[in-house]
């Protein structure tokens, strides 16, 4: 576009005229490509793999319906996923114009209410059938909550409240099913029985008390697979949205639990509280992990002292039954115990709570959460029952009992079967990487030796010859959480090149990681070590990582 440009000898009013209105999606444009303007999502974009940011930015672009056009267009914002007449005037909630800006980009034009309620049955169900189309169209996935948006955009206004049809839908629990199974299918191992546990899983999301809050577990379900999905795949560019979303569940369970505290509506209230609570530590840093723990412990103690089931007879009522918590089949309560241990460990601070580490009858079951986080069993007991030695708990077992375990610990063939062979050695390797960390962090932290122990150096050197035969899955993308080991080589390693190995394995630059806790908070904790007491590979106790720690990563306590 040419300027005109005033002169010497006159003065000429410039006038510069509108070009042509826009018609791209707002990614298209920014990628100045040729936008094919399909509703709602152009298909340059799924194609691509690209998020579509739709065309809210075209100011008073004529919306292209396919369906009866409304005579006088309104804007809808997604509502938020409970039952707002019962409970939302009473609860805060995310901020609309936060979720318009940073999600939306703006208002999306709805159609009228002119349809009746069978044309409101088939296009809830059409719209299901495309979000499940839409994410089997392209091999790398688009937001679900970004599709859901947009599709939902296209729903008729109804004097009933659409959403809660929307999720009802048993349309949508076939979704949520296959969204979890395929999740699983990315899961690092996958033992024989993971379909058995996929039942269970589908048979307690699937299900729809009549309450007034039916639908929080399909949202927390949603929310935990989306979440799950990003880390797997290296897109993070939601987690401030799904963030939100979480603190308005949590806070909305918070207020009804306030006033109903003893109807069994309440148990599962609890229960989804702690789960969505969980959710929230897989996106913040470790210190605010340990807070979170420390203000949902009350809320995990309740759900644990409901179930009978998890209490063996000559189980000590003031310690938890940590071998019942784990084997059991809700993951919440083995996440919550597994968390709690290994928080207690990397920040040096105590466990919520006393564990009793009594390997009762497992009853011939195996929770499926040690293979979703690289987690055995057995080696979170020897966890816990090291984190008490260390804060000189009067329940603690003795030192050199655990040291005996250790040492002698070998793995059983045939208590683990995997559908592929391969999967049993990568198997075996996590459990002597967790035996060798565990060696040397009791020889830290409870018997105050040096990191230059002969009985340490030999661990560390071993460890991470083991953890680096377990190799990221190229295919799926997943990888074995050894946050744990990784920390333990680091505070022990005294050459440069295992600091820089250690160092690299924790900075998530590259592509964020979906281990238990974010492991990029400790690397400036192990540079003010490596710098200080540390320096020029000079030999650390577990006091100088203690002071290192206070100094890069505090903790609220």
């Amino acid at each position: 576009m040419k300027y005109s440009h005033p002169t010497n000898t006159a003065s000429r009013t410039c006038k510069i005229r509108p070009g042509p209105k826009g018609t791209s999606c707002l990614t298209c444009k920014r990628r100045h490509k040729k936008c094919d303007q399909r509703l709602p999502i152009c298909e340059r974009c799924e194609k691509g793999g690209f998020e579509c940011l739709g065309y809210n930015h075209n100011s008073d672009r004529r919306a292209v319906r396919r369906a009866v056009q409304p005579s006088q267009p309104q804007p809808l914002i997604l509502p938020k996923p409970i039952d707002q007449e019962n409970v939302l005037p009473q609860c805060p909630s995310p901020s609309r114009s936060h979720l318009e800006t940073s999600w939306f980009e703006g208002t999306i034009e709805a159609r009228g209410s002119t349809l009746n309620s069978d044309s409101w049955v088939n296009e809830n169900n059409s719209l299901l059938r495309a979000i499940q189309s839409t994410s089997k169209a392209t091999n790398r996935p688009i937001s679900v909550f970004w599709k859901l948006a947009n599709l939902y955009s296209q729903l008729p206004c109804t004097p009933t409240d659409p959403l809660k049809a929307f999720i009802s839908n048993p349309l949508f629990d076939d979704y949520l099913s296959a969204q979890h199974s395929r999740l699983m299918e990315r899961w690092y191992f996958k033992p024989t029985n993971s379909q058995v546990h996929t039942k269970m899983v589908q048979q307690r999301t699937t299900s729809h008390p009549q309450d007034s809050l039916a639908n929080i577990s399909q949202w927390i379900s949603l929310i935990g697979i989306r979440l799950c999905e990003a880390f797997l795949t290296g897109d993070v560019s939601h987690i401030h949205v799904h963030n939100l979303w979480i603190e308005h569940i949590e806070s909305t369970l918070k207020h009804v639990l306030s006033y109903d505290t003893t109807s069994n509506g309440a148990q599962k209230r609890r229960s989804e509280w702690l789960c969505i609570s969980l959710l929230k530590t897989m996106i913040i840093s470790g210190a605010s992990t340990y807070q979170v723990l420390r203000s949902i412990t009350p809320v995990f103690l309740q759900v644990v002292f409901s179930d009978p089931t998890l209490w063996p007879r000559e189980c000590d009522p003031a310690c938890i039954p940590l071998s019942s918590i784990l084997c059991s089949q809700e993951h919440m309560l083995a996440y919550f115990a597994f968390i709690d241990c290994a928080c207690a460990m990397t920040l040096g601070l105590p466990q919520q709570l006393e564990y009793d580490t009594t390997i009762y009858p497992w009853s011939g079951r195996s929770s499926s959460h040690q293979w979703a986080h690289g987690s055995p069993a057995e080696f979170q007991l020897v966890l816990a029952d090291i984190n008490a030695c260390r804060d000189k708990s009067p329940n603690a077992r003795d030192w050199r009992e655990i040291e005996r375990w250790l040492l002698t610990w070998q793995s059983q063939t045939g208590v683990h079967i995997f559908t592929e062979s391969w999967m049993t050695v990568a198997w075996y390797a996590v459990q002597e990487s967790w035996r060798l960390a565990l060696l040397a962090y009791l020889y830290m932290a409870v018997c105050g030796a040096s990191s230059d122990d002969l009985r340490i150096q030999p661990c560390i050197k071993h460890m991470l010859q083991v953890v680096g035969t377990v190799k990221k899955r190229k295919s799926t993308g997943a990888e074995v959480s050894f946050l744990v080991q990784y920390l333990i080589a680091g505070i022990c390693a005294r050459t440069e090149a295992h600091r820089a190995l250690v160092r690299n394995k924790l900075t998530d630059h590259k592509e964020p990681k979906f281990w238990i806790m974010r492991a990029s908070d400790f690397v400036p904790v192990l540079d003010h070590l490596w710098h200080g007491a540390g320096a020029g590979g000079r030999p650390v106790n577990w006091s100088d990582y203690m002071r290192s720690r206070e100094a890069m990563l505090p903790v609220a306590v």
